[in-house]
């Protein structure tokens, strides 16, 4: 078992219904919780690197895209919904693909 798979699998299924919790003018978002209080990214996507490390790929909040590379043992994300610029980008169907895409044979 991949460590670091079986947090990423873990927390797309927490993005994902929290995701589709969200009103129409909202889209998921993270606060990193070890960083500037207040630091918050709009969330594009997730992944990870071999046995340790998860990686989100975002926006923050000028807009500029960020990517942040964490062990495993350091992930602590509060999802927050953050106001969207324009339609909200939902990016559960495609959380759910790489679940499909990951998944271990039966």
């Amino acid at each position: 078992l991949n460590p670091a798979k079986w947090m990423y699998e873990r927390l797309l299924r927490s993005v994902i219904a929290f995701e589709n919790r969200l009103d129409a003018h909202r889209e998921v978002g993270a606060r990193l919780i070890q960083f500037a209080p207040g630091e918050t990214l709009a969330i594009d996507d997730i992944g990870f690197w071999g046995p340790d490390l998860i990686r989100f790929y975002g926006r923050n909040a000028d807009g500029h895209p960020v990517e942040l590379l964490q062990h495993i043992s350091q992930v602590n994300l509060l999802l927050v919904a953050v106001p969207a610029s324009g339609a909200p980008r939902r990016i559960g169907f495609v959380l759910e693909k790489h679940l499909e895409q990951t998944a271990e044979p039966a």
